[in-house]
Protein backbone atom coordinates (compact mmCIF):
# COMPACT_ATOMS: atom_id res chain seq x y z
CA UNK A 1 0.00 0.00 0.00
CA UNK A 2 3.03 2.50 0.71
CA UNK A 3 4.62 1.45 -2.03
CA UNK A 4 1.28 2.34 -4.23
CA UNK A 5 0.86 5.54 -2.70
CA UNK A 6 4.37 6.19 -3.32
CA UNK A 7 4.12 5.36 -6.93
CA UNK A 8 0.31 7.62 -6.93
CA UNK A 9 2.01 10.90 -5.67
CA UNK A 10 5.02 10.62 -8.30
CA UNK A 11 2.67 10.02 -10.99
CA UNK A 12 1.02 12.71 -10.07
CA UNK A 13 3.70 14.77 -9.83
CA UNK A 14 4.42 14.24 -13.47
CA UNK A 15 1.10 14.82 -14.33
CA UNK A 16 0.98 18.17 -12.97
CA UNK A 17 4.41 18.73 -14.25
CA UNK A 18 3.50 17.75 -17.92
CA UNK A 19 0.21 20.16 -17.36
CA UNK A 20 2.21 22.76 -16.17
CA UNK A 21 4.59 22.39 -19.29
CA UNK A 22 1.65 22.31 -21.49
CA UNK A 23 -0.02 25.56 -20.09
CA UNK A 24 3.48 27.27 -19.98
CA UNK A 25 3.91 26.30 -23.78
CA UNK A 26 0.35 27.80 -24.53
CA UNK A 27 0.76 31.04 -22.45
CA UNK A 28 4.22 31.63 -24.78
CA UNK A 29 2.23 30.83 -28.12
CA UNK A 30 -0.47 32.97 -27.14
CA UNK A 31 2.60 35.81 -26.36
CA UNK A 32 4.30 34.84 -29.42
CA UNK A 33 0.70 35.15 -31.32
CA UNK A 34 0.48 38.53 -29.49
CA UNK A 35 3.62 40.11 -30.42
CA UNK A 36 2.93 38.82 -34.22
CA UNK A 37 -0.19 40.51 -34.30
CA UNK A 38 1.22 43.73 -32.70
CA UNK A 39 4.23 43.79 -35.36
CA UNK A 40 1.67 43.41 -38.69
CA UNK A 41 -0.43 46.24 -36.71
CA UNK A 42 2.36 48.79 -36.31
CA UNK A 43 4.22 47.80 -39.95
CA UNK A 44 0.61 48.57 -41.22
CA UNK A 45 0.69 51.55 -39.00
CA UNK A 46 3.74 53.16 -40.10
CA UNK A 47 3.19 51.96 -43.89
CA UNK A 48 0.36 54.31 -43.51
CA UNK A 49 1.86 57.11 -41.45
CA UNK A 50 4.39 56.98 -44.31
CA UNK A 51 1.83 57.12 -47.50
CA UNK A 52 0.11 59.72 -45.35
CA UNK A 53 3.40 61.49 -44.91
CA UNK A 54 4.48 61.55 -48.46
CA UNK A 55 0.94 63.00 -49.31
CA UNK A 56 0.98 66.08 -46.68
CA UNK A 57 4.41 66.35 -48.50
CA UNK A 58 3.02 67.07 -51.57
CA UNK A 59 -0.19 68.79 -51.16
CA UNK A 60 1.55 71.80 -51.62
CA UNK A 61 4.16 71.18 -54.46
CA UNK A 62 2.80 73.38 -56.64
CA UNK A 63 3.39 76.24 -54.66
CA UNK A 64 6.72 75.14 -53.62
CA UNK A 65 8.03 74.47 -56.61
CA UNK A 66 6.56 77.89 -58.49
CA UNK A 67 8.26 80.17 -55.07
CA UNK A 68 11.58 77.76 -54.77
CA UNK A 69 11.98 78.65 -58.90
CA UNK A 70 11.17 82.25 -58.14
CA UNK A 71 13.14 82.81 -55.54
CA UNK A 72 15.77 80.55 -56.34
CA UNK A 73 15.79 78.21 -53.29
CA UNK A 74 16.35 74.59 -53.26
CA UNK A 75 13.52 72.22 -52.72
CA UNK A 76 14.75 70.32 -50.65
CA UNK A 77 15.92 73.29 -48.50
CA UNK A 78 12.15 74.47 -48.80
CA UNK A 79 10.59 71.23 -47.83
CA UNK A 80 13.07 70.88 -45.41
CA UNK A 81 12.41 73.81 -43.52
CA UNK A 82 8.79 73.27 -43.72
CA UNK A 83 9.04 69.92 -42.27
CA UNK A 84 11.14 71.37 -39.15
CA UNK A 85 8.78 74.45 -38.37
CA UNK A 86 5.05 72.83 -38.96
CA UNK A 87 5.80 68.88 -39.88
CA UNK A 88 3.33 70.33 -42.48
CA UNK A 89 0.47 72.10 -40.06
CA UNK A 90 -0.93 75.44 -42.19
CA UNK A 91 -2.76 75.47 -38.96
CA UNK A 92 0.35 75.36 -37.15
CA UNK A 93 0.74 77.88 -33.96
CA UNK A 94 3.95 78.12 -31.42
CA UNK A 95 4.00 79.41 -28.17
CA UNK A 96 6.16 82.03 -29.55
CA UNK A 97 3.35 83.04 -31.57
CA UNK A 98 4.95 81.84 -35.01
CA UNK A 99 2.75 80.94 -37.55
CA UNK A 100 1.31 78.33 -40.35
CA UNK A 101 3.67 76.23 -42.59
CA UNK A 102 6.96 77.96 -42.32
CA UNK A 103 5.91 79.76 -38.68
CA UNK A 104 6.57 83.17 -39.65
CA UNK A 105 6.46 85.69 -36.54
CA UNK A 106 3.92 87.79 -37.42
CA UNK A 107 6.45 90.81 -37.45
CA UNK A 108 8.68 89.49 -39.86
CA UNK A 109 5.57 88.63 -41.96
CA UNK A 110 4.91 92.35 -41.95
CA UNK A 111 8.00 92.99 -43.23
CA UNK A 112 8.28 90.68 -45.85
CA UNK A 113 5.02 92.20 -46.97
CA UNK A 114 6.29 95.63 -47.32
CA UNK A 115 9.32 94.05 -48.97
CA UNK A 116 7.27 93.11 -51.08
CA UNK A 117 4.83 96.01 -51.27
CA UNK A 118 1.60 93.91 -50.90
CA UNK A 119 -1.53 95.30 -48.88
CA UNK A 120 -3.01 93.13 -45.89
CA UNK A 121 -5.10 90.49 -46.89
CA UNK A 122 -7.43 89.49 -44.15
CA UNK A 123 -7.89 85.75 -43.26
CA UNK A 124 -9.21 83.65 -44.76
CA UNK A 125 -8.87 84.66 -48.17
CA UNK A 126 -4.90 85.68 -47.39
CA UNK A 127 -2.96 86.72 -44.50
CA UNK A 128 -0.09 84.61 -42.57
CA UNK A 129 -2.30 81.22 -41.96
CA UNK A 130 -3.13 81.47 -45.66
CA UNK A 131 -0.95 78.03 -47.21
CA UNK A 132 -0.04 79.99 -50.27
CA UNK A 133 1.01 83.31 -49.00
CA UNK A 134 2.64 81.89 -45.67
CA UNK A 135 4.73 79.79 -48.68
CA UNK A 136 5.24 82.51 -50.51
CA UNK A 137 6.83 84.82 -47.71
CA UNK A 138 8.69 82.16 -46.04
CA UNK A 139 10.37 81.22 -49.40
CA UNK A 140 11.07 84.47 -50.14
CA UNK A 141 12.00 84.98 -46.46
CA UNK A 142 14.81 81.97 -47.01
CA UNK A 143 16.21 83.28 -50.15
CA UNK A 144 16.64 87.19 -48.30
CA UNK A 145 18.50 85.26 -45.66
CA UNK A 146 20.65 83.28 -47.88
CA UNK A 147 21.49 86.05 -49.91
CA UNK A 148 22.40 87.89 -46.65
CA UNK A 149 24.65 85.38 -44.94
CA UNK A 150 25.59 82.93 -48.34
CA UNK A 151 25.72 79.82 -46.23
CA UNK A 152 22.54 77.76 -45.81
CA UNK A 153 23.53 76.74 -42.48
CA UNK A 154 23.94 80.44 -41.11
CA UNK A 155 20.78 81.43 -43.17
CA UNK A 156 18.64 78.51 -41.14
CA UNK A 157 20.38 80.08 -37.51
CA UNK A 158 18.75 83.09 -39.34
CA UNK A 159 15.28 81.96 -39.86
CA UNK A 160 15.40 80.65 -36.26
CA UNK A 161 17.00 82.96 -34.09
CA UNK A 162 16.87 86.48 -36.36
CA UNK A 163 19.28 87.75 -38.76
CA UNK A 164 20.37 90.86 -36.42
CA UNK A 165 21.68 87.95 -33.91
CA UNK A 166 23.26 86.19 -36.12
CA UNK A 167 25.40 88.90 -37.35
CA UNK A 168 25.92 89.81 -33.84
CA UNK A 169 27.28 86.01 -33.89
CA UNK A 170 29.56 86.57 -36.80
CA UNK A 171 31.24 89.39 -35.67
CA UNK A 172 32.00 87.31 -32.73
CA UNK A 173 34.93 85.46 -32.54
CA UNK A 174 33.99 83.05 -30.36
CA UNK A 175 31.57 81.33 -32.94
CA UNK A 176 32.90 82.38 -35.84
CA UNK A 177 36.56 82.45 -37.19
CA UNK A 178 35.73 84.06 -40.80
CA UNK A 179 32.28 85.91 -40.24
CA UNK A 180 30.59 83.53 -42.65
CA UNK A 181 30.28 80.21 -40.99
CA UNK A 182 29.38 79.66 -37.50
CA UNK A 183 31.50 77.44 -35.28
CA UNK A 184 29.27 77.64 -32.11
CA UNK A 185 25.93 78.62 -32.41
CA UNK A 186 25.45 80.15 -28.35
CA UNK A 187 21.71 79.26 -28.51
CA UNK A 188 20.72 75.86 -27.90
CA UNK A 189 17.75 75.70 -29.52
CA UNK A 190 19.06 77.21 -32.71
CA UNK A 191 22.02 75.10 -32.59
CA UNK A 192 19.48 72.09 -32.54
CA UNK A 193 17.38 73.42 -35.44
CA UNK A 194 19.94 73.88 -37.81
CA UNK A 195 21.16 69.94 -37.10
CA UNK A 196 17.17 69.22 -37.91
CA UNK A 197 17.03 71.25 -41.17
CA UNK A 198 20.05 69.85 -42.20
CA UNK A 199 19.01 66.46 -41.37
CA UNK A 200 15.25 67.08 -43.14
CA UNK A 201 17.05 68.32 -46.34
CA UNK A 202 19.54 65.33 -46.70
CA UNK A 203 16.05 62.91 -46.55
CA UNK A 204 14.44 65.39 -49.03
CA UNK A 205 17.24 65.31 -51.54
CA UNK A 206 17.03 61.76 -51.23
CA UNK A 207 13.10 61.55 -51.70
CA UNK A 208 12.92 64.18 -54.59
CA UNK A 209 15.68 61.92 -56.35
CA UNK A 210 13.55 58.95 -56.21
Amino acid sequence: MRYRASFRTKEGRRILLRMGIVAAGGILLAAVAVLVIWGVYWLFGQMQFRHQEDVEHWTYAHEVESYAETYQVPLDVVYAVIETESHFDQDAQSSAGACGLMQLMPDTYNWIRGRLKEEATPEPEGGIFDPETNLRYGIYYLSYLYETFGVWETAWAGYNAGPNIVKKWLQDSRYSEDGITLQTIPYTETANYVVKVGNAREYYQKLLAE
